[in-house]
């Protein structure tokens, strides 16, 4: 990938974590960079092309920080909780992290279905990953959790996710709220 293609993505991953996808433009890049539409446009044709790779930047990025994450971990349960502070950390101290596939999320509706399918994807392998971990923390003792890990999974994702979209309505304290009923209800 040359230069200038991952510097664009790596820009428009910024711009999304404060717009939607269907909110920012190419101009929105273009003024960013300093340089013309027809520049992107020569590395992305479309929107669509630039959702797409963005899609596969925030998968690769989020599963080396997840590998990254499980093998600091002592345990899985350590793990969780790194997982858990992580995503913290990300809303409340700017390290634009936390799930970047909400910025599409909230325009499903206006995606294409390859895009779709691609952020059914990264959903999909991180929740995998999350119910594997889960599963190993609960044959280790460290958690427990009623039914199967892909639902405990799902339900945490989504529960994480909407209480992100939450704050800022409900402000910080809610999404903390949250995330420490669910630390409690995995018996972190």
């Amino acid at each position: 990938m040359s230069e200038r293609k991952q510097q664009i993505l790596t820009t428009a991953a910024d711009i999304l974590q404060h717009k939607s996808f269907a909110a920012f433009s190419y101009q929105d890049l273009a003024d960013r960079l300093g340089i013309r539409k027809a520049s992107i446009h020569h590395h992305f044709k479309s929107k669509g092309d630039l959702g797409i790779e963005l899609l596969k930047f925030f998968q690769a990025r989020g599963d080396a920080k997840l590998t990254e994450t499980i093998a600091a971990a002592d345990s899985p349960g350590a793990a969780l909780r790194m997982i858990f502070s992580i995503g913290e950390k990300a809303l409340f101290e700017g390290e634009n992290e936390v799930c970047p596939s909400s910025a599409f999320e909230v325009d499903a509706s206006d995606l294409s279905p390859t895009m779709i399918d691609r952020l059914r994807q990264l959903t999909a392998s991180f929740q995998q990953r999350l119910a594997t971990l889960l599963d190993a923390a609960r044959t280790d003792g460290e958690v427990t959790f009623l039914g199967d890990g892909n639902d405990q999974a799902a339900m945490l994702v989504s529960t994480l996710q909407g209480a992100r979209i939450a704050e800022p309505i409900m402000g910080r304290e809610h999404f903390r709220s949250v995330l420490r009923q669910l630390t409690r209800s995995l018996g972190l």
